[in-house]
């Protein structure tokens, strides 16, 4: 894999070992697009793995066999020491649940233990590399969620956070963001548009003065559950030189700041 995809593989990694896969399934078929050979065999059996695990998630366990049935049969059809050495135990436990899924579907259940779903090998951490990662549940279609996030005229009457956004929700579109986090001073930067998925994903990417000293890529993601339920996750991977240099405050500002929105976001969704 080049190093892109090795920065997407792992980012799905953390995603999938929080339990979000379907954020996992999304960031893997970024890096699967651009795969080839073992590669691509390799992140399409996770793929299937995560898709088949948020079906379970959705109360849907007939859809998680059919979907672990296939991501195994990739992952088994890899070489046993490839890529890591878990990759086997992995395996076996990912055959385990389909068992268990399809049990479950045979006696018409949904309900099982979260926390014994398997993990992947969590990736090194990277020093000039931080991650900020919130997500809340919202009863409210995927439809009107992503109606709220994208309606940038209107983030001055509810969003404490973003405060405003100029520009238009398009792929290779330039906006300007004013943010303003808790006990923090505002700031304006001026993001490229890398992704706006209607009802799924919106996606940029901001820089401070140069690239590589200190580069945010923002993400959204809308998870759907059912017609009228989601998951809305914001997330952001910081890079750069200035990354080990921030202080403490501002990290916490920021994380408090996507609460925050998170909550507003939801409570506008669903009323």
């Amino acid at each position: 894999m080049d190093r892109k995809q090795t920065r997407l593989l792992e980012d799905g990694i953390l995603l999938f070992n929080r339990g979000q896969f379907f954020e996992a399934h999304e960031v893997w078929e970024d890096a699967w697009r651009r795969a080839r050979d073992e590669d691509e065999v390799f992140l399409h059996g996770l793929i299937q793995v995560a898709a088949g695990f948020h079906k379970l998630q959705c109360g849907q366990p007939s859809g998680t066999v059919s979907l672990l049935s296939k991501g195994v049969a990739k992952l088994a059809a890899l070489p046993a020491g490839g890529f890591f050495p878990e990759l086997p135990p992995f395996r076996a436990l990912v055959e385990t649940w389909k068992e268990s899924a399809a049990r479950l579907a045979a006696q018409g259940a949904t309900e099982f233990d979260a926390a014994a779903l398997p993990r992947l090998p969590q990736p090194r951490q990277h020093f000039l590399g931080r991650r900020i990662d919130r997500h809340v549940a919202i009863e409210a279609p995927a439809r009107r969620v992503w109606d709220v996030l994208v309606d940038f005229p209107a983030y001055s009457l509810w969003n404490t956070f973003i405060v405003a956004i100029a520009g238009t929700a398009v792929r290779k579109g330039r906006l300007v963001v004013a943010i303003r986090a808790p006990g923090g001073r505002g700031m304006t930067f001026r993001p490229i548009v890398l992704a706006a998925d209607p009802h799924r994903e919106l996606r940029w990417l901001g820089r401070l003065i140069l690239p590589g000293l200190f580069d945010g890529e923002h993400v959204f993601t809308i998870a759907p559950f059912s017609p009228g339920k989601v998951r809305f996750s914001q997330r952001e991977t910081f890079r750069g030189l200035l990354v080990p240099l921030m202080p403490r405050p501002f990290w916490e500002g920021t994380r408090r700041g996507f609460e925050e929105m998170n909550g507003a976001l939801k409570r506008r969704a669903e009323s």
